[in-house]
């Protein structure tokens, strides 16, 4: 019984080891969902109300055909929310700082004459995409590995 226990539970780590295998972000995914985020908070900093709608539209929208693109290479998606331990912090991380920062870039580019710190708040969007979206991978693989 003890056997069959140990085979088990080594057929569940190699299954988990295949999985993190499998989650090799695409090179182009990150970059893109930055692009998407910097798009959004320019258009909450500088644009109209249809702009700032349009935006959000946009960006709910290329973030679900990311999620399907990355379902659809690699056969599986781990919602970063529901990814547990390190990888739940980063990826809540990310979402902070896009929230932060889509509160910042509309009350700087509506209630002042400033435009250059909402261009600067949308490359921190996008610089944070790509920074902390390889950290969740990598959070990811390893938690996965590790059994976690």
């Amino acid at each position: 019984m003890e056997s069959n226990s140990t085979e088990h539970l080594s057929a569940i780590a190699e299954t988990r080891a295949a999985v993190a295998d499998r989650l090799i972000t695409p090179w182009w995914y990150h970059p893109a969902l930055g692009v998407l985020a910097a798009g959004y908070l320019l258009a909450l900093g500088l644009g109209s109300i249809a702009i700032m709608l349009a935006g959000g539209v946009l960006f709910i929208v290329g973030a679900g055909a990311l999620a399907s693109a990355y379902r659809r290479l690699t056969g599986i998606w781990i919602s970063g929310f529901d990814a547990g331990g390190t990888a739940s912090r980063w990826a809540k991380a990310i979402g902070g700082m896009v929230g932060v920062s889509a509160v910042a870039s509309y009350f700087i580019g509506h209630y002042t004459d400033l435009r250059w710190p909402v261009w600067c708040i949308a490359v921190l969007g996008f610089a944070a995409c790509l920074l902390l979206g390889n950290r969740f991978d990598t959070a990811l693989r390893a938690q996965l590995r590790a059994g976690a």
